[in-house]
């Protein structure tokens, strides 16, 4: 008799791919925050923001090194774990392409309207002052609007996809 074996494992790869493309594209919004931060309030008045926002250290724009280091912590992790997400979103809806990089654009606004609108003023609006006041408003729309069409991007056509499809 021949057996047909059928294999119920789990293949991490894609996933481990997708969550690095999650991390990228976060270091990419870091990198614009902090660079807005700079003409606005401070280089780590964002990063700072979000340990603050949780109570991390005091509210204030002065630099406090604990609340600096949680905040970029915590900022690269929702960036793996929102990347994660959008990927199984993307997978179940089979997305590929051009369509991928402008689903990620509209995931990255979906996003800011839960974080900043939700969490932020709703969830957090006792702690979340810092934060809220780190960088205009028009650059976090602009900064997820990034992180979003990074995330379509790595996803769609970089050597990530690749790993990805395996």
């Amino acid at each position: 008799m021949n057996a047909t074996v059928v294999s119920t494992r789990f293949d991490t790869r894609p996933w481990v791919s997708a969550g690095a493309a999650g991390l990228i594209a976060g270091l990419v919004f870091a990198m614009w925050a902090m660079a807005v931060g700079i003409f606005t309030t401070t280089l780590w008045a964002a990063p700072q923001g979000i340990a603050q926002s949780i109570g991390i250290g005091q509210a204030g724009h002065d630099f406090q090194p604990v609340p600096l280091i949680v905040g970029l912590m915590g900022h690269m992790m929702n960036s793996i774990v929102i990347g994660l997400v959008f990927f199984g979103i993307v997978e179940a809806l089979r997305l590929r392409g051009g369509l991928l990089v402008i689903a990620g654009m509209v995931y990255g606004i979906v996003v800011y309207v839960v974080m900043y609108d939700l969490v932020l003023r709703g969830l957090l609006l006792g702690t979340s002052g810092s934060f809220l006041t780190a960088n205009p408003e028009w650059s976090w729309v602009l900064g997820h609007l990034m992180y979003g069409l990074v995330l379509g991007v790595l996803l769609a056509f970089s050597p990530l996809r690749r790993r990805l499809q395996a």
